[in-house]
């Protein structure tokens, strides 16, 4: 799954690409075990798709990372 660094995705994508729902994904952004998304615009954030492999390749090492 290479990306490039500057792909962007939204939180519909991020979904399909990982298979975590929204309440998941916050949950663990907010206890700072999944990538903080960047703001885009004053209503729009996404997040860097190189930061999402980043975590999936640490998750696949030790999938007990995010308990």
């Amino acid at each position: 799954m290479s990306t490039n660094n500057l792909e962007l995705l939204r939180e519909s994508e991020l979904r399909d690409r990982i298979k975590l729902s929204h309440s998941t994904i916050w949950r663990l952004v907010r206890a700072g075990k999944f990538p903080s998304p960047i703001q885009l615009s004053p209503r729009a954030k996404g997040w860097r798709a190189a930061d999402i492999e980043a975590w999936l390749v640490e998750r696949a090492e030790d999938p007990e990372s995010t308990e």
